[in-house]
């Protein structure tokens, strides 16, 4: 299956605060790469595990790259994510889990 990618991630309100993880601007916007996260992610998911102070989440993953940087992830069979909290990745996050839901079907 070949990894979804999205030239920009527009139109999403901006949210007060920066750490509440809401959407980004249109000036703000990045290119974003979802994709299946492999073994060579394994650091990059524990790096943002302890970010968001949760647990990394096991099992079949996907990886949101931000300009080329990990963001948020989620396990495909749960649904369970993980981001950076100093990013916002509210709109990341729910395409995580829409892609997530596809992967699944």
């Amino acid at each position: 299956m070949f990894p979804s990618h999205l030239a920009r991630v527009i139109d999403f309100p901006q949210r007060p605060s920066s750490r509440d993880r809401g959407g980004v601007s249109r000036a703000d916007a990045e290119p974003l790469l979802i994709r299946r996260a492999s073994a060579d992610d394994e650091p990059a998911l524990a790096r943002l595990a302890a970010l968001d102070e949760r647990e990394l989440p096991r099992g079949e993953r996907l990886i949101a790259l931000l300009a080329g940087r990990p963001v948020a992830a989620v396990e495909v069979a749960s649904g369970y994510t993980i981001s950076d909290p100093f990013v916002p990745t509210l709109a990341i996050v729910e395409l995580l889990g829409l892609r997530a839901e596809q992967v699944r079907r």
